[in-house]
């Protein structure tokens, strides 16, 4: 299975890369009106990075990295996939709920976005995509650079709908989610046999957090003022990951080498996002640890109301993720709000909401 894994990277390769955008499709009910109630808390929410936030984006990109087919989003918008890697919501939409803002945010690639939905924010996340360009060139997805052009250009359609000033007032205003590395790490050092050659795991993590630095950088000086920047998750203990690592039977013990290098670099990008704070002068620039909640959701699931966290919902729940979590080959568990994942490498929307909930008062609420 880990060798299919592999030429399944190396077929994206060599068939679909560079990276390509399909042509627009019709835009799905992304729910606008406020999902938290009373006066939103900042005007929109603008979200850059991999899988996690990824609302749809890839839907329009030429990449197998997808998930625009059933059972993904089984329990949203009636069962119709929007290219979620989830059940249902993912942490964007969760969080603009909380915000106050709407309850689903449209990914900005491939729909036809409402001036609403403009003002209120999107998601430039691209699934797959990481730090490192190299990561998302294996997997033919959006590099995160390229989601800052989007961005820029997203500024010019905020200009041509709210005029200048209130363009700019959006822009300085709204808070701004950065999240990536995990597949960096993940499907791009510890699959890919490039990195490796190049870099020890101490160095590799240097060179992402240089990366993470002056991605941040670029939004500041793009007119972010508000930015929540996240750091990894414990990587090793991902169903996917454990399989990898192990012994391929999907509850294996979590992958050390990958939770050290997740703590690594979360303990780099926090100090990098320090020196940020005291050079920018910018007190609303926060690093967001999920590594501890959901380290703690795995090691105890009882404790937040699920039974499984070893493999997810979507067939074996060890190596299905992308096209390999489909309902022709893979059927779902019986009942998802059981499990933490969804597939073998992102949870379900309730694990999304615990998590959510958990980091909101404490991290987000600090920058608002």
């Amino acid at each position: 299975m880990e060798h299919s894994i592999v030429s399944l990277l190396l077929l994206l390769l060599l068939c679909v890369s560079p990276w390509q955008v399909t042509a627009p499709a019709p835009a799905p009910a992304n729910g606008t009106d406020g999902g938290g109630g009373g006066r939103p808390r900042v005007p929109a929410v603008l979200v850059f990075g991999d899988s996690i936030v990824d609302t749809g984006n890839n839907n329009a990109v030429m990449t197998l990295t997808r998930s625009d087919f059933r059972p993904y989003g089984k329990d949203l918008n009636g069962g119709v996939p929007t290219g979620r890697f989830s059940n249902g919501r993912v942490p964007p939409d969760l969080l603009a709920s909380r915000l106050g803002l709407k309850d689903l945010v449209p990914p900005y690639l491939g729909t036809d976005i409402a001036d609403e939905d403009l003002l209120t924010g999107v998601s430039f996340g691209s699934g797959g995509t990481g730090y490192d360009p190299l990561t998302s060139t294996l997997v033919a997805v959006l590099p995160m650079q390229e989601e800052l052009n989007m961005f820029a250009e997203y500024k010019q359609k905020l200009v041509e709908i709210a005029g200048d000033a209130a363009a700019a007032r959006i822009v300085s205003e709204s808070l701004f989610v950065v999240c990536a590395g995990t597949d960096d790490i993940a499907n791009n050092y510890f699959l890919s046999p490039v990195r490796p050659l190049q870099y020890d795991i101490s160095s590799y993590v240097d060179f992402l957090t240089q990366l993470a630095y002056d991605f941040i950088k670029q939004l500041h000086r793009q007119g972010a003022r508000r930015i929540a920047v996240l750091g990894m998750p414990p990587i090793g203990c991902v169903p996917s990951q454990r399989s990898t690592a192990g012994a391929g039977d999907g509850v294996s013990d979590c992958d050390e080498a990958r939770n050290r290098a997740a703590r690594l670099f979360n303990a780099k990008l926090e100090q990098e996002i320090t020196c940020l704070k005291k050079t920018l002068q910018l007190q609303t620039i926060g690093y967001v640890d999920i590594y501890g909640i959901l380290d703690d959701m795995i090691a105890d699931p009882g404790k937040y109301g699920f039974d499984v966290s070893t493999r997810g919902c979507c067939g074996a729940g060890m190596f299905e993720v992308t096209l390999l979590c489909n309902e022709v080959t893979a059927t779902t568990c019986a009942d998802d709000r059981k499990y933490v994942f969804w597939d073998s490498f992102h949870p379900t929307e309730r694990a999304y909401s615990v998590i959510v909930d958990y980091l909101y008062p404490r991290y987000v609420e600090k920058l608002l």
